[in-house]
Parts: C-alpha cells; sequence; structure tokens
C-alpha cells in the first residue's frame, strides 16, 4: 500500500486558500515577492529543508574555480532528500545567485520537490527544460561565491518576515508561497476542508445568481 505523507494533503489547495486558513489561525504564512519560473511549475507540497547564506566577500571557504557548484551549495546538495522543499536565504540578494541548472537536475534526480529562492536563480533554459519547479526573486546570471558563504541548514531561518523551520510544509503554485508551520498542519488541514466547502457553495450561488446573504456562507 502507497504510504500518504500528510504534506501532499495540501496539494488540492491553492496557496491563496491556504493563506486565507492561515489568517484565521493569526498567522501569516505567506512569502511575498518570489516568482515561479515557470509558467507550467504546478503546484507542489513538502517539507521545508531551510538553508541560509551570510554575507562575506572573497571566502576562501567559499571558492571554488569556475562555474558548477559552489562549496556552500555543495553542503545542501549532500544534505537534501527526496519530499523536500529547499528554501534558500540570500537575504533577497539580486545581484547573485547560488541556485541554477546544475543544482536543479541534482536535486531532481534525488526526489527533491522544488527550490524556492530568497534571492535569484540562473540557468533558467535548463531549470526549464528539465521541469524542475524554482521560485526566486528574479534572474542573475552572477554566482554567489564572491559574496556568500555557508550560513546554517536545518536551523530556523526567516524569510520576508515568515519564520521557516525544518519540516514546516511549504506549498508553492503560480500564486506565490506558503509556510504552514509543522504543529499547524491538522487545524490548517481542517479549516481549508471548511473553507473549501464555503467557497463551492458560493460561487454556485453567484454563478446562478441567487446569493442572498454573504454572511451565511
Amino acid at each position: 500500500m502507497t504510504k500518504i505523507y500528510v504534506e501532499s494533503l495540501f496539494l488540492k489547495y491553492p496557496t491563496s486558500m491556504i493563506s486565507d486558513a492561515l489568517d484565521e489561525l493569526n498567522i501569516n504564512g505567506a512569502i511575498s515577492g518570489v516568482f515561479p519560473q515557470r509558467y507550467d511549475q504546478g503546484r507542489i507540497s513538502g517539507r521545508a529543508l531551510p538553508v541560509k547564506f551570510n554575507k562575506k566577500s572573497y571566502d576562501p571557504e567559499a571558492w571554488r574555480f569556475g562555474g558548477g557548484v559552489g562549496k556552500p551549495l555543495e553542503q545542501v546538495l549532500k544534505t537534501m532528500s527526496a519530499g523536500q522543499v529547499i528554501v534558500m536565504d540570500l537575504q533577497g540578494t539580486i545581484n547573485a545567485t547560488a541556485w541554477g541548472g546544475l543544482a536543479s537536475k541534482l536535486a531532481q534526480k534525488k526526489g527533491v520537490l522544488g527550490t524556492i529562492m530568497h534571492g535569484t536563480c540562473r540557468d533558467v533554459e535548463e531549470i526549464r527544460d528539465c521541469g524542475y519547479p524554482v521560485w526566486a526573486k528574479g534572474i542573475c546570471p552572477r554566482r554567489s561565491r564572491n559574496d556568500f558563504t555557508f550560513g546554517t541548514i536545518n536551523e530556523p531561518i526567516i524569510v520576508t518576515g515568515i519564520k521557516i523551520e525544518k519540516n514546516d510544509v511549504m506549498v508553492a503554485d503560480q500564486s506565490g508561497v506558503v509556510c504552514v508551520p509543522k504543529e499547524m498542519i491538522q487545524e490548517t488541514l481542517q479549516l481549508l476542508e471548511k473553507i473549501s466547502r464555503q467557497e463551492d457553495l458560493l460561487e454556485d450561488q453567484v454563478l446562478k445568481n441567487e446569493v442572498q446573504d454573504w454572511d451565511g456562507l
């Protein structure tokens, strides 16, 4: 029998609806300012692998000749595993990137579900060709190893004001990215079922021009 992972239950809900459910719990889980790098990426949902790179100029521990995989990124690629979503914090920089085509292909081979960059990505043609999902602030061809070094992995990070911890659920689609805290998964799913039923009922009444009581839906 195929094992059903709880994070996969979020796949049927758009990020906007998940954000609504989190709002009902007084949680802001929406990560702003990151965009899908393919129009047909679809929706992903998996457990967070949080990564932080620190600003440091010309750190010999980060340097490696040429392109390929920088030493800080190597630690991420060795740690990642199937079912995870990599969330990388490069402090929102738009002048360098730590993620590109080769990293995407390696992640895809390991069964990683996608990468969310609080920063940019590069090699977009390769990323699109291999079909690996990436969300990022934008695109920049310049490598990051002259400006950043390895910081932490599997430790909490804060991205656009949202705290992300190991094994939180990350859901991303064309509308954006949300983080569901791992301790709030069940409550969020219960609310999503209720909100989904409410929206289905409202849509049906709107299409039939039969809405009489908006608050009663």
